[in-house]
């Protein structure tokens, strides 16, 4: 998707919806009481989404007409201690099937996973965020999760709203995520030996400058705020193309490419 998305005015009935999940949810706020649950986690933390806790016996069509019974979990580190930031349905289902569960008031758009069905199948997902998320809470992505990750606060919502300033904290919250887990973006790649020593350097330029963020969050300081996140962002480029770079296929390259727009919000993934 493009940005900054305008995100579509919440219904009362919509608001009380997200509510009741979020209350319904409650008792599985920790890690531990979800594994109790039955929930297990799947992919590590991923930058803009969590970790996906995930109940695999819940992942059918017709379990997502249970608006208090997501078979996802999304937690992520906030204060320093694992939060659960939202929810999420999923299911396979026959690619190309388009009827998807009306769940909510509003009607948000659901997004596919081909790359993690069965040929012929495509994985359908929904996210709905009880933190704060620049795009409203069924984004498929939130920027505000490697701030919080990293001790620092959230981007200025209202200055969300300016494509450049919007932009600029996408990328830069991908090099946080980078400093804070170096796992976060692409676990595959991130350990070969041909990377080590381009993002070794990069990656503690990140953590200098997220300590810079945080002397001007504290000082209250918008405009060197800006000049760190602009750091951070560049960083990210660099980081982006040292990935690009030692990719050993163009599938690879296109698969790296793919990650990093659907990291950063650019389309539905």
């Amino acid at each position: 998707m493009d940005h900054p998305a305008a995100p579509t005015e919440l219904t009362a009935k919509t608001r009380q919806q997200i509510a009741d999940v979020f209350a319904a949810l409650t008792p599985l706020s920790t890690t531990t009481a979800a594994q109790g649950a039955g929930f297990e986690p799947q992919f590590g933390w991923i930058a803009t989404m969590g970790v996906h806790w995930v109940d695999l016996a819940r992942m059918t069509k017709s379990a997502q007409s249970t608006l208090k019974s997501p078979d996802n979990l999304m937690f992520s580190r906030i204060n320093g201690r694992d939060s659960l930031v939202g929810a999420a349905y999923a299911y396979l289902t026959t690619a190309g099937d388009t009827a998807v569960p009306p769940l909510f008031d509003n009607h948000p758009a659901w997004h596919e996973h081909e790359n993690l069905a069965p040929p012929g199948q495509t994985l359908v997902m929904l996210h709905v965020w009880f933190v704060p998320s620049p795009d409203g809470p069924f984004a498929g992505t939130n920027p505000n999760l490697p701030f919080w990750a990293a001790g620092l606060d959230a981007p200025d919502a209202v200055k969300m709203r300016d494509a450049a300033f919007n932009a600029r904290v996408r990328r830069a919250a991908l090099a946080i995520a980078e400093a804070t887990d170096s796992t976060s973006i692409f676990p595959r790649l991130g350990g070969r030996p041909a990377l080590q020593p381009l993002l070794a350097p990069k990656r503690d330029s990140v953590r200098t400058v997220i300590a810079e963020l945080l002397a001007a969050q504290k000082a209250s300081d918008a405009a060197r705020w800006d000049r760190a996140a602009e750091r951070a962002a560049v960083l990210w480029d660099s980081i982006y193309d040292a990935y690009l770079t030692t990719a050993r296929t163009p599938e690879v390259r296109a698969r790296i490419e793919h990650q990093a727009k659907m990291l950063l919000g650019q389309h539905e993934h």
